[in-house]
């Protein structure tokens, strides 16, 4: 029975050994894809928000390793939309969206030296969602040059997207000494962020699209 257990023993203490904790922190850049091409009266614009976390890196066989990750990620964007609803009315909205994700991307890495190529799928859980602007309609059947009716909101949207996202991951990185490392990555959402409901931002093809970049410290690197 002692054996077993020395056996077992051993084991975690060399899991343990080859194991990593670490740090990361960086910039990303967000934007909206669209599966829709027609779906062409939204024109969002990228903004560059940031991310934080935590990381957890398992060595394999070989060159392999495995990453998960813990992430906060603040995603900005500006979006601009306009509908024409002939013989009704047009709408116009020019609004900042932020949207901030808890992020779980599991990365497995091919190390070369120093450098290494990571790829993984990502799940995101929406934790808030908020937007400032102005929006504007306009009946066909009133004049063009009648009253101002811009209205300004600075308002929640938490309600109006999914809080469940998922997505896959691709990077490219390299270690530096004393634990450091810089890399950048790349994700793309799988399914669309916004719920099925008339919304601001009303359209159910947009996807979540980042470009990050970090730096990193692992303990014991």
């Amino acid at each position: 029975m002692k054996q077993p257990l020395l056996l077992l023993a051993s084991l975690l203490l060399v899991s343990t050994a080859q194991a990593q904790f670490g740090v990361k922190a960086g910039a990303n850049y967000a934007t909206l894809s669209k599966e829709n091409k027609s779906s062409n009266y939204i024109h969002p614009k990228g903004r560059v928000g940031y991310q934080v976390g935590v990381f957890y890196e398992q060595n394999l066989a070989g060159r392999f390793s495995l990453v998960p990750e813990v992430q906060f990620s603040r995603q900005q964007l500006d979006a601009e939309v306009v509908r024409f609803n002939f013989p009704a009315e047009d709408y116009h909205a020019q609004y900042q969206l932020k949207l901030s994700y808890l992020t779980i991307p599991i990365m497995l890495r091919t190390h070369f030296g120093r450098f290494y190529l990571e790829a993984g799928p990502q799940a995101g859980f929406l934790l808030a969602a908020r937007e400032k602007g102005q929006e504007r309609t306009l009946s066909y059947l009133s004049s063009y040059m009648g009253p101002d009716n811009t209205t300004y909101f600075d308002r929640s949207a938490t309600a109006d997207f999914r809080r469940f996202d998922v997505g896959i991951c691709a990077g490219i990185g390299v270690k530096l000494p004393a634990g450091f490392a810089v890399g950048i990555r790349a994700s793309t959402g799988l399914i669309p962020i916004a719920r099925d409901t008339q919304t601001t931002i009303d359209d159910n093809h947009l996807r979540n699209q980042v470009a990050q970049a970090s730096v990193s410290y692992q303990l014991g690197g």
